[in-house]
């Protein structure tokens, strides 16, 4: 297998991949970036400082990806609209005021919950709801590679949120890097967005052919629903319990902080391969093929198998899932519904992740352990790879030049 592109993807490439560099930075920083893959960070010293259950802590999870549910269908319909730079610049300053509250969070679990939401939806206009419509209107022979290298962000987040941020959180504490995120999501996010182009207000249009902005539903975008919910709901407890799971097993802190980092390090090689493989075959197989390896990861950690290897396998499947949800997307549904079908999709996604950790923090304070979270987890992959393998061809076809909308 040649490891080129064609030459209508370079085309694409040579004029927008200021898009995709933007777009990367963005949301690397984002509430999928940083402000995802820094949550497990909290659990420890957030249940030291205030003597609560692990489920209580990891109730912050739940809120933010709640946040992310609710604003992610609205603010993809109005991308689809209007655009993206003002609801971006908006939700750059937002969120790190918020962060900054939550630095100041007092010992009540309902504040801790209710900050964390603050925090998601302010920063709604940092997810991939929006900036994957920005790069997917402009790509499409080489929109699985653009996209994937797009997340290629949050990939980066996932290595350098655990690697950077732990000795943050080990010699200052939890408060003052939350000011660190804060000032982080600020100096990246805002001069990105404000360095977008103007969006072009969609004119308005008539008859009911094309209708722009609406949730285009059919038997495929509906199956990703169930696919989403699936994979938000156990990867997000897998990873968001990687460390304190492991802490669990005689890891010392600083330790389990660098295994979750090796999970960024696979998500960045998985989101350039799978994207690249995207282009080049169909999508849906490859995709199940990557999500092979939670299934084995989630079994390895229940029976004590080696815990960078699963780091490494759960690497992958964080890598696949956002790209591949958000590739489906696109040749599932026309892409003047792109915004709204995945602010859907990514909405549901979400909601799985909201109570995929609480969940296992649940699990752990009935059992005392995380084998029966591992279990279920392992079980409701498998099901998850046998429903994108049976995805069906695509409604929307690649074609030679790109569809700008």
């Amino acid at each position: 297998m040649s490891l080129s592109v064609s030459g209508a993807a370079r085309r694409e490439f040579a004029q927008h991949w200021t898009i995709v560099l933007a777009a990367g930075l963005a949301i690397g920083v984002g509430m999928m970036g940083i402000g995802f893959y820094a949550l497990g960070l909290f659990v420890a010293p957030v249940q030291a400082e205030f003597g609560w259950s692990r489920a209580a802590v990891s109730g912050a999870a739940t809120f933010q990806q709640l946040g992310i549910f609710l604003s992610a269908p609205i603010l993809g319909r109005l991308a689809d609209r209007y655009g993206i730079r003002a609801i971006a610049i908006a939700s750059y300053i937002a969120a790190p005021v918020a962060l900054v509250l939550l630095s100041r969070a007092g010992s009540s679990v309902a504040m801790w919950w209710g900050l964390w939401l603050l925090v998601s939806l302010a920063g709604g206009g940092t997810t991939p709801a929006i900036w994957a419509r920005a790069v997917s209107a402009k790509f499409d022979a080489g929109r699985g590679l653009a996209l994937g290298l797009m997340l290629m962000g949050t990939g980066l987040a996932a290595f350098l949120a655990p690697a950077l941020l732990g000795p943050v959180f080990a010699a200052s504490g939890w408060r003052t890097a939350a000011l660190v995120m804060a000032g982080t999501i600020l100096v990246v996010g805002l001069p990105v967005s404000l360095l977008m182009p103007r969006d072009k207000k969609a004119k308005p249009e008539t008859g009911t052919a094309k209708v722009r902005g609406r949730f285009e539903a059919n038997r495929q975008t509906l199956t990703l629903i169930a696919i989403a919910i699936l994979l938000g709901f156990f990867v997000a407890g897998l990873i968001v319990h990687m460390v304190p799971m492991v802490i669990d097993r005689g890891m010392a802190p600083a330790e389990a902080a660098q295994v979750a980092a090796k999970i960024g390090l696979a998500v960045i090689v998985a989101r350039v391969l799978v994207g690249y493989l995207f282009d080049r075959f169909h999508a849906p197989f490859v995709a199940a093929f990557f999500l092979l390896s939670p299934v084995v990861a989630a079994v390895l950690l229940a029976y004590g198998g080696p815990v960078v290897v699963a780091a490494l396998m759960l690497g992958l499947a964080a890598g696949a899932e956002v790209d591949m949800l958000a590739y489906f997307t696109g040749r599932y549904a026309r892409i003047e519904n792109y915004g709204a079908t995945y602010g859907v999709v990514l909405g549901l996604f979400s909601f799985g992740a909201a109570f995929g950790p609480a969940a296992f923090g649940w699990s752990v304070d009935a059992t005392g352990s995380y084998h029966f979270a591992l279990i279920a987890s392992a079980l409701a992959l498998a099901l998850v790879v046998v429903l994108i393998a049976t995805l069906g061809a695509y409604r929307d076809p690649v074609q030679l030049e790109p569809v700008i909308a």
